[in-house]
Parts: C-alpha cells; structure tokens; sequence
C-alpha cells in the first residue's frame, strides 16, 4: 500500500538523521488539495498529500536539509498547484496532473493521470524532454525506498545526501521494467 511505503521512507530518513524528517509538515485532506488543484484528484494523489504537506522552512536551512530524496523535497498542495502553470506546455504532463517533489532548479516528480485510471509519475528535468518514469505512486516510493536500503542514496561524511549513480541506474532498471 502506497501509504506504508511513504511511512517506510520517512522511518529511513530518520534513521539516518536526516534533517526533513522533522520538518515534513503533517498531510491535509482530500478536499484541500483538491480546492488547491482545481477538481477531483486521483486516491494516489490524495494519499501523497494526506502523508505530507510539505516540508516546514527554518532560518538558516541549505536545500540538502528539506531533501527527502538527493536534489528533491516533497511540495505542499499549494506550492504544486502554482507551479502547474509554468509548464502547462509540457505535452506529456498535458492538463490533468500534480507535481509532488520539486527541486531548486525547477525539476519535478509529478503524477499524471488521465480519466479516473492510477497516475503515472513524469520525471520534469528543465533542458531534458519529460517522460513518464514510474508506472504508480507506490513505484516511484518502492523506488526511493530501494535507493536507500541498497545504498544508492546515503549519507556523506559532510552530512550531505549524496547518490551512487551506478546504483541508482540499476535500481531504476530493475523497478521501471518490472
């Protein structure tokens, strides 16, 4: 269930002492992200946001501290429903989908959906054509999950998230063709 998965994530950040654990803000209801997305969103996307709101910003705070992923942090509905204009010429998001991770240079994770099907997740890369990355929600989380466990994602000795490309690549190989 998607929403294990996420609770699965957050208990690996914390493990590791990571600083957004303690800074996720708590989840919102189905009806407030709809009210910020405009119409009826899909379970996954009402999940994602009743898990997480955000993440709660603090003087002093550098981007790696609110990152639940290297070079992303979860967006409140708010946050992702304003972004959705910049990219409304975006072909593979088209019109019906909400961003869920965001990064400082714009790139996004975002759930894309059509009629009343299971979203897929779009990696938005600026300066890179999007593309559909995960078949679900619960595949880009068992992903991210995978990362961490299998040592993709880790902890440097400055504290920082850093990523082990090489891993990282046959993860994904092994989660998008499965």
């Amino acid at each position: 269930m998607l929403i294990d998965r996420l609770d699965e994530l957050v208990t690996i950040v914390r493990e590791l002492g990571r600083p957004v654990a303690s800074l996720l803000v708590p989840g919102t209801s189905r009806g407030e992200v709809e009210r910020a997305y405009g119409a009826p969103v899909p379970e996954d996307v009402a999940t994602w946001f009743g898990w997480c709101n955000g993440v709660r910003s603090e003087p002093g705070q550098i981007q790696d501290t609110v990152n639940l992923v290297p070079g992303y942090r979860p967006l409140s509905a708010a946050e992702a429903a304003a972004l959705r204009p910049a990219y409304e010429d975006d072909p593979v998001l088209g019109t019906r989908w909400m961003p869920l991770l965001g990064g400082p240079s714009g790139d996004l994770y975002a759930a894309v959906w059509s009629g009343n099907e299971r979203p897929g997740i779009a990696g938005v890369l600026i300066g890179e054509p999007t593309e559909i990355e995960f078949a679900d929600t619960e595949r880009l989380v068992d992903f991210f999950v995978r990362c961490y466990r299998q040592g993709a994602f880790t902890v440097g000795s400055d504290g920082l998230l850093t990523m082990d490309t090489d891993r990282y690549d046959a993860i994904y190989a092994d989660i998008a063709g499965g």
